[in-house]
């Protein structure tokens, strides 16, 4: 009877144990809601224009990005500005970022503060990034998520410019008042480039045309842009095509998004037979050359009346 008592005690106390060690192992991870970023272009050209601009000892540049965030959760980056520090426990660092915090509230209220970037390795969190986020992240606050944004700024030999996004979450042990805090979990957030239509026009024009020996980028006529706007919409015209047979054929999956977007498209264009379509491009073309005839009298005019200012 004792050695059965004995068994039973020490069958407890195990199971205790096992219970305890349960306990004290149990990983609790503060999950938030889904995140989706969407990234200007001109916040893109911020940070390279930083990253350019950098010191010769600099191997990085960081600063804090501005956007809106939408009651779904889509964290919209729209602007940003640079911190030339990015030792977080320096004093000029928070000095430097509530001065120019303050000047963008000025300028532009609705722009809160949604997180910051750095450059470097696009698909990893460097030690050192575990500090600068909890700066960032105590001052957007609990109700918005804190996006880090990082870019890979050698596109040197790179066919498109790298970035990733980033959100944190607390790591921490139940116990006590809010447990114990172990540290931040960062996890991969979708992200993707949006562009406004003049957003959109300025990114193929610094990337279609040439640099002068001003330094400063090179206008093509109207002639070359019109025929840069036909033949892109030739190219796309039978990709579309080209898509459309494949799918008749079965060789390609049918979408219903494309297909929408198709019939959207279609329907758009009016409904015009050959002549009336002549008609209407010959009146344009008229109309325009009459502009530039009127334009060219008015130069003439203007460079006429300064020459006999200076000879008078």
């Amino acid at each position: 009877a004792v050695t059965r008592q004995r068994l039973e005690k020490e069958a407890a106390e195990e199971r205790q144990g096992r219970e305890r060690m349960a306990e004290s192992s149990f990983l609790q991870l503060q999950t938030d809601v889904a995140v989706e970023c969407h990234l200007h272009p001109v916040v893109l050209f911020e940070i390279l224009d930083h990253f350019t601009r950098r010191n010769q000892d600099q191997k990085r540049v960081i600063g804090a990005l501005l956007g809106s965030v939408a009651s779904d959760g889509t964290v919209t980056l729209k602007n940003s500005f640079p911190i030339p520090q990015d030792d977080v426990s320096h004093q000029e660092f928070g000095m430097f970022f509530n001065t120019m915090h303050e000047l963008h509230q000025k300028v532009n209220a609705r722009e809160q503060l949604v997180g910051w970037y750095a450059t470097g390795d696009k698909d990893e969190v460097a030690e050192d990034d575990a500090a600068i986020h909890a700066f960032f992240e105590d001052r957007t606050g609990d109700k918005s998520p804190c996006v880090c944004l990082k870019v890979d700024a050698n596109i040197g030999d790179a066919s498109k410019i790298g970035i990733g996004a980033f959100t944190s979450t607390n790591m921490s042990l139940p116990g006590g008042e809010g447990g114990r805090m172990l540290g931040k979990c960062f996890s991969r957030v979708k992200c993707e480039i949006k562009t406004y239509e003049a957003q959109r026009i300025g990114v193929d024009f610094i990337t279609q045309n040439t640099i002068g020996q001003g330094g400063g980028e090179e206008l093509g006529s109207e002639l070359e842009k019109l025929e840069g706007a036909i033949l892109k919409l030739i190219d796309m015209t039978e990709t579309t095509i080209g898509h459309v047979d494949g799918v008749l054929a079965g060789k390609e999956a049918a979408d219903t998004k494309i297909g929408r977007a198709l019939a959207e498209s279609v329907s758009a264009v009016p409904r015009l037979d050959m002549a009336e379509f002549e008609g209407t491009f010959s009146k344009r073309v008229q109309d325009l050359l009459m502009v530039q005839y009127l334009a060219a009298i008015a130069k003439t005019q203007v460079t006429f009346w300064h020459r006999m200012q200076g000879m008078a």
